[in-house]
């Protein structure tokens, strides 16, 4: 196989044992600083996507990804229209912020109106069949969160006090929030924070709460495919007002995108610190290769080509430290959860998700690297002139 000239020589130079061992270790180190800085981004990203991916579905699955309404009340016997591709389900809601009072206690909530117990998630495990029975129209029954009951001391059959405080009466004694006994019908079980506040009832007694006539509905509550893709909504609905989970849980999840993004930062410094080693390594290898390279160019090598072999043999310290990095890194991942079990038998749960564009992103950026690094030593190389370097051979 014809090699050009210029790969030639890089390939003899990077395989052979140069008797320069400070600069051939200097290049040691290069590539295994790249090894190291590959393999750890990569999977530090891919724990990063997961914890994410994992807060995703665990934090966003029991509450509205998005609700879309009206300034009026709109019917919730019709389906909602232009819905995009990307929403799993679109359910009629009626909820408002209330206040639970017993004799045990008060706490704040949310009160959310549903038809079925598909409406949500928290509650797919109660018996369909069951829902004129749990939450019959116009009878003001509850289903609340095991957590709520503990702490506001309820059980099945017994009676709280709903106050909403976005609506409210006038009365003699002036205006007051409306309010209304509601029984405990069912507890719901949830390890999420929902069970604590979350409370559901029949969609058509919050609304008589909220002075909505029956068959309408506040708005419509979407569970998307992706809860990142909120974002897309307000192509869809124009003249609607959308209220979607970041009011509740932006700042969480904002907060994990900027640790993922400052310990992608840290990490690539490891990166850069390695590819900084091969200019220390070519730049002492274009003063042990004066004579040869003075050589070369008595032989009719050009001095773009000069440049070549030592971009190739830049590229080469930065291609095999970046492919084993990027290897292992994934190997490594897939294998964490097996890993982290030899080493700590108790065992600590870490999700994994291994995107691959953002792999492809990591090699591409470690090569980029590596080229930029052997601008400056193959610049000087390029540079030295045959007569000066062979003057005292």
């Amino acid at each position: 196989m014809n090699l050009p000239i210029s790969l030639y020589v890089a390939l003899r130079y990077w395989r052979a044992k140069s008797a320069d061992r400070f600069g051939r270790l200097v290049a040691n180190l290069a590539s295994f600083g790249i090894v190291l800085g590959v393999m750890a981004l990569i999977i530090v990203l891919s724990v990063m996507n997961g914890l994410e991916g994992h807060q995703k579905q665990q934090v966003l699955s029991s509450i509205p990804h998005a609700i879309v309404s009206q300034d009026a009340p709109i019917s919730a016997e019709k389906p909602l229209e232009n819905t995009p591709h990307f929403v799993q389900k679109a359910v009629p809601i009626n909820t408002t912020n209330v206040v639970f009072q017993t004799a045990k206690g008060v706490s704040a909530g949310q009160v959310i109106g549903i038809q079925s117990f598909s409406d949500d998630p928290l509650l797919e495990g109660i018996d369909p069949s069951q829902f004129n029975q749990l939450l019959p129209q116009g009878e003001f029954k509850l289903i609340i969160g095991d957590k709520l009951a503990q702490k506001l001391g309820l059980v099945v059959g017994d009676k709280v006090r709903l106050m909403i405080t976005e609506n409210s009466q006038y009365t003699p004694f002036g205006r007051v929030p409306m309010q209304r006994l509601f029984t405990v019908s069912e507890l719901y079980y949830d390890y999420g924070e929902a069970s604590g506040y979350e409370v559901f009832a029949n969609l058509a007694d919050i609304g008589r709460l909220m002075r909505i006539q029956p068959g309408e509905a506040q708005g419509y509550r979407l569970f998307l495919d992706d809860p990142f893709q909120i974002t897309e909504l307000p192509t869809y609905f124009k003249e609607s007002h959308i209220s979607d989970w970041r009011v509740q849980k932006g700042e969480f999840f904002q907060a994990v995108r900027m640790e993922k993004n400052m310990m992608g930062l840290l990490i690539s410094l490891i990166i850069v610190v390695a590819i900084s080693n091969i200019v220390t390594s070519l730049s002492l290898m274009v003063v042990d290769k004066q004579g040869e390279i003075a050589i070369l160019q008595t032989q009719g090598v050009t001095k773009s080509q000069v440049r070549s072999i030592f971009i190739y043999q830049g590229l080469l310290v930065g291609l095999v430290g970046t492919l084993i990095g990027a290897v292992l890194g994934v190997l490594i991942t897939l294998n964490l959860g097996a890993i982290l079990s030899a080493v700590n038998p108790n065992g600590v749960f870490l999700p994994t998700s291994i995107e691959p564009v953002q792999v492809i992103i990591v090699i591409v950026f470690s090569l980029l690297l590596s080229l930029l690094s052997t601008i400056y030593p193959a610049y000087r190389a390029a540079k030295t002139e045959p007569a000066e370097a062979l003057r005292y051979e």
